[in-house]
């Protein structure tokens, strides 16, 4: 599969911007564009780490901002896929441009929903509890919100899991 990035934070001016990137060349992409603050190679970086430094454009050689940028190493990540979240300051404008840095150095632009498409494909998660994740986003109640998060934690699929021997069982016997 390709290497995917996408802005991951909500189209507005805020504190912090979120660009996710999963896929096999994710850490090479960030290695053109990322300049950690202690020099160390990004192969070397440990998964479920966070790095300080900035964010590079080398052919005009400009800072492009400061950044923090949280390592998730295969399988042990949301798409099970090598990941990195790149937290910057918030504006739109600079989500953009770090986000076109990732695309312009190998990352394809990912699609609506294609971050947890890709959970469910490699097996992290299944159909329910990827339906989960956006009924999660899209909840209007404090009581839709629990319902979805139980979802997400696998509660409907025990329960089909459950049905399912039940009926095995019935017709075995």
């Amino acid at each position: 599969m390709s290497t995917i990035a996408a802005i991951s934070t909500a189209p507005a001016n805020g504190g912090i911007g979120i660009i996710r990137m999963s896929g096999k060349n994710c850490f090479e992409i960030l290695d053109k564009i990322f300049v950690p603050k202690q020099k160390q190679n990004i192969e070397e970086i440990s998964g479920y780490t966070i790095k300080y430094g900035y964010i590079i454009d080398f052919k005009t050689k400009q800072k492009i901002d400061e950044v923090l940028v949280s390592f998730f190493k295969a399988p042990k990540s949301y798409t099970t896929e090598n990941m990195c979240e790149i937290n910057s300051h918030g504006g739109v404008l600079i989500e953009r441009k770090i986000l076109e840095l990732c695309l312009k150095n190998g990352a394809e632009m990912a699609e609506p929903g294609e971050f947890t498409k890709r959970a469910f494909l490699n097996g992290r998660i299944d159909l329910t509890q990827a339906e989960s994740v956006i009924d999660i986003i899209n909840a209007k109640s404090e009581k839709e919100m629990k319902s979805s998060v139980k979802q997400l934690e696998g509660f409907l699929s025990e329960k089909i899991k459950e049905i399912k021997k039940d009926i095995l069982d019935v017709l075995v016997n």
